[in-house]
């Protein structure tokens, strides 16, 4: 009965193939959310920035105009926070892509040498076979003389 030796290897491989698969998913889906909430403030601070222009128009206290200048600021200083958050995201998942394509490649190069080693074993016992006839078959014509 065949048996690869290296299957325990192989399972491993599989095991952390799947491991690495729901990382990057997770690290995907971090990424995803990070680049949703960039847009988010980057929206708000644009609806902003229109409200402050109609408000220097109109006639309103200055102590308004520089509330709505303080919190644009504010809505500056978040989106560059999270345009870093969004490409250490971006690099995660890069990460992760690479660390799956690596156990992919190990994987499938175990499941390459299976099938040789299946291939090779099929053939040993294809010759024994034919060995165990041909013997069987001396017999026979050694019995009928």
């Amino acid at each position: 009965m065949y048996q690869f030796k290296l299957q325990a290897l192989l399972d491993h491989h599989h095991r952390q193939e799947e491991v690495c698969q729901k990382e990057l998913a997770e690290a995907q889906r971090e990424l995803t959310d990070a680049q949703q909430k960039l847009k988010c403030l980057k929206k708000d601070k644009g609806e902003n920035i229109q409200k402050l222009q109609a408000r220097q128009e109109g006639r309103h206290h200055i102590s308004d105009v520089l509330i709505f200048i303080d919190y644009i600021r504010q809505l500056s200083r978040d989106i560059k926070t999270q345009t870093q958050q969004v490409d250490s995201a971006s690099e995660n998942v890069t990460h992760k892509r690479n660390n799956l394509i690596a156990i992919m490649k190990k994987r499938k190069t175990l499941e390459k040498l299976k099938e040789k080693e299946w291939l090779e074993y099929q053939k040993k016992m294809l010759q024994v076979e034919r060995k165990f006839n041909d013997e069987v078959a001396a017999t026979r014509h050694i019995r009928k003389s």
